[in-house]
């Protein structure tokens, strides 16, 4: 392979701000609602998202009759329906929630106000489109389908009428079908309804296949916004390819190319682009031989497994044990290790919906899932024996801490959803494991639990694990992972998340200079001021979306904790 080839990842691709707000509906339903759930048609073009959905319990059906419990949930696609349909199916015993995409929606009341005025409606897109469907209910019966200037040319004569886009209509088909529809009319009035996410995925389409020589186009085949970004790829790219997963990228097709451009569909999640990334690579070499695979491969069992978390837990129990000023124990450490391997390893082997399994996780969790959750199972354990050897203090709150975070993944008995039904659940309930573990129970152990050292390594460790676990949450947000608001980053959004953290990151700053002014440790103080600055940087990183692919992430965010670990050691 040259090694002057070049890989451009398309900066907006993944799922369009309406895609977002539909599956987070149906998740947040899948979560609390005790009845069945259906979506009337796909929730959105994507096989794999859909596939995601139905291990949650989410189904779709194409009639309201195939629904027979009479207590379901009836989800309204982010495609929207006629207004007909819509009463009909609000006026039976279905409870329906409205998913449609706020922007499908605009276009609906753009053509009923319209309509009402007398106005014909011609719109410009697929007629046998989902959305295009639902487009044409709103308009009285004087509507008008055109897939663009050459169809518009065969309308009849209008007196007054108004034109609209389905929302992911290409623009150039739009304004040019514009310019024949006014030949048609006496008065024409143009709603432009192509959404802004659309028309930048297209702009950004356009200027990058015109200086590549193979464009990949990622996206269901059902998918219309997605036939569209490889249309356009097509006119202007000497080579481009529609694919919907990695496997199906042929391997000659990439021989002697020097400027390879990714895009997606606007349904397309960004971890389905990011494996066509790995798959390029792969494929053309990238730099890469034989070695440099394996070990690339072996990096990923470590993260995947939870064998670097767990080294991250025993590098801030070790932080923590410092803060206390207690002696360390290495039979502490010990069980903060296997403690957060066994949760990790447990809790991603019953993982569902996140995203197709690369190879590390279908090693771990699909081929050997069974000796994957017996380790998980041993690790627990033998954390457990540990705690028990310093006392029933230390092992009932061990054994708590653990059972909570084993039954996490699944619905309880008795009417009791898991604890992931309030927000920010998952954060919270991971600092609070593993502040016990790496900062309370060295406490219980040494007898410090009342000294203010330890309520300090306590707050210490709740702190910094909330913010890895926040920044987890905002690395899987961007990769389009399916989760919900049990994420802080889900349940507050990007401006507050960020306060947040920045609000965390100088508290705990706050007191470490406190710490130093009062000559505490001043050794201490200062590397641990010092070394949280690697956090704040990935954070500005983070915020100014630089978020690489999602093995990287968890490798940068835990070394937090193993920088800690080395500043402290280098310090004492």
């Amino acid at each position: 392979m040259s090694a002057k080839l070049q890989i451009t990842v398309a900066s907006t691709a993944g799922f369009c701000p309406g895609v977002k707000n539909a599956i987070d509906k149906v998740l947040e339903l899948a979560k609390n609602a005790k009845k069945p759930i259906y979506t009337l048609g796909p929730l959105i073009h994507n096989r794999q998202v859909i596939e995601t959905l139905r291990e949650n319990n989410v189904h779709a059906v194409e009639n309201i009759s195939e629904i027979k419990e009479h207590d379901a949930i009836l989800v309204i696609r982010a495609h929207g329906i006629p207004p007909e349909l819509e009463a009909e199916i609000r006026s039976g015993a279905l409870e329906v929630v409205d998913a449609t995409c706020p922007l499908v929606k605009h276009v609906h009341h753009t053509i009923a106000r319209y309509a009402k005025n007398g106005y014909d409606t011609v719109i410009v897109g697929d007629k046998d489109h989902a959305e295009v469907i639902g487009l044409m209910g709103y308009t009285l019966g004087r509507g008008h389908v055109i897939s663009g200037p050459r169809e518009a040319a065969g309308l009849s004569r209008m007196g007054k009428a108004n034109i609209v886009a389905q929302t992911t209509q290409e623009e150039d088909v739009f304004l040019a079908a514009v310019s024949e529809v006014r030949k048609k009319t006496d008065e024409l009035a143009v709603s432009d309804t192509i959404c802004k996410p659309t028309k930048d995925r297209q702009k950004e389409t356009v200027e990058l296949s015109k200086t590549s020589d193979l464009v990949i186009v990622v996206g269901g085949k059902n998918s219309a916004n997605t036939a569209r970004l490889f249309q356009i790829c097509q006119k202007l790219a000497p080579a481009a390819i529609h694919i919907e997963n990695e496997d199906e990228l042929p391997a000659a097709l990439l021989k002697n190319k020097k400027h390879i451009f990714i895009t997606a569909g606007a349904s397309t999640p960004s971890w389905m682009t990011e494996k066509v990334l790995m798959r390029v690579r792969e494929l053309t070499g990238a730099g890469k031989g034989p070695l440099k695979e394996r070990l690339s491969l072996l990096w990923k069992l470590v993260i995947a497994s939870g064998a670097y978390t767990a080294l991250a837990a025993v590098a801030l129990a070790y932080v923590c044990m410092k803060l206390e000023a207690s002696t360390v124990s290495k039979k502490l450490l010990l069980m903060a290790g296997l403690f957060v391997l066994s949760l990790h390893m447990a809790n991603r082997a019953e993982e569902k919906g996140t995203s197709a399994p690369d190879k590390a996780k279908r090693l771990l969790f699909i081929r050997f899932k069974s000796a994957t959750k017996f380790a998980a199972f041993l690790f627990g354990a033998l954390a457990l024996f540990l705690s028990g050897t310093m006392g029933w203090q230390v092992l009932l709150p061990a054994a708590f801490f653990w059972g909570a975070g084993m039954l996490y993944p699944y619905k309880l008995p008795f009417g009791f959803n898991k604890s992931g039904n309030f927000p920010a659940s998952k954060d919270i309930v991971t600092a609070m494991g593993w502040a016990f573990v790496c900062a309370y129970a060295p406490g219980l152990s040494h007898g410090t639990i009342a000294y203010k050292s330890t309520h300090l390594a306590v707050i210490f460790a709740i702190l910094l694990v909330f913010i890895r676990s926040v920044m987890f949450g905002i690395s899987n947000a961007h990769s389009d992972m399916i989760v919900g608001k049990e994420n802080f980053y889900k349940a507050a959004g990007a401006k507050l998340t960020y306060l947040t953290l920045s609000a965390m990151f100088i508290f705990l700053e706050t007191i470490l200079v406190l710490l130093l002014s009062m000559g505490w440790k001043t050794g201490l103080a200062s590397a641990l001021f010092t070394g949280l600055f690697y956090y704040m940087a990935l954070m500005l990183f983070f915020y100014l979306r630089k978020i690489p692919e999602r093995i990287t992430s968890e490798t940068l965010i835990d070394s937090q904790f193993l920088i800690l670990a080395l500043m402290t050691y280098i310090a004492a």
